[in-house]
């Protein structure tokens, strides 16, 4: 059973703060911050499924709103005050978690903020929950994905059936990194894994895919070979 408790905390570069969520785990063996979508929050059911998971897998872990949220306003050009508010997250999950490795995972836009962190030393991997690789049925326009940034070892789950996301231009730009990286794709799910179908609830497939990818990454490089 997690302690959830609401917390505040600087961003990055001291200028702002950030509200979050965190659901605290004794003793914890890893820390996950958790980033929503563009138009969604902390307490968006997904974003909240995928805290609890992991704090019953005794990962602590912190969902966080982007400023924007609550300042009412847009996401900000080039997402750099949301890549400031991930990383303060970041840094308030290591004072809580010393010694323990750090994950960031997003959903859709929310991923593409994790890749531009991902470099960020405090950051141990990435876990992109729906990337946005292109606009909604149009895999021709070549938005450049955050690729370079991307150093870490990172974990793509996405559904076969999201609009944002053709599969086969996808596993072509994931050969271009150059850490370990692992593709789980949900079949018969869209964007935010909702299922087309047959009912079901497919959020037990990501939720198995996360942990298991957490657990790789904290037993060591043997254990991805």
């Amino acid at each position: 059973m997690s302690d959830v408790t609401e917390v505040r905390f600087p961003n990055a570069s001291g200028t702002g703060e950030v509200r979050g969520i965190v659901h605290a785990v004794e003793p914890a063996n890893a820390g996950l911050v958790i980033a929503h979508g563009r138009s969604n929050d902390m307490r968006n059911t997904f974003v909240r499924r995928v805290a609890e998971a992991a704090a019953s897998a005794n990962v602590w872990a912190l969902r966080f709103n982007f400023r924007y949220v609550d300042t009412r306003s847009k996401a900000s050009w080039k997402l750099t005050a949301e890549v400031d508010d991930l990383l303060g997250a970041v840094q308030f999950a290591r004072k809580e978690c010393p010694g323990l490795p750090i994950f960031a995972a997003g959903k859709s836009m929310g991923a593409r903020v994790c890749a531009l962190a991902s470099a960020d030393g405090d950051v141990a991997g990435m876990i992109a929950l729906g990337y946005p690789l292109h606009p909604r049925f149009r895999p021709e326009v070549k938005n450049p994905p955050e690729w370079p940034k991307i150093v870490k070892p990172a974990l793509f789950i996405q559904g076969d059936q999201d609009p944002f996301c053709d599969l086969d231009r996808l596993r072509g730009e994931l050969r271009l990194l150059t850490q370990s990286h692992e593709l789980v794709v949900i079949r018969n799910a869209g964007h935010s894994f909702e299922p087309r179908g047959a009912k079901r609830d497919t959020f037990l497939e990501v939720r198995d895919a996360i942990l298991g990818w957490i657990d790789r990454q904290i037993a060591g490089p043997s254990s991805t070979s």
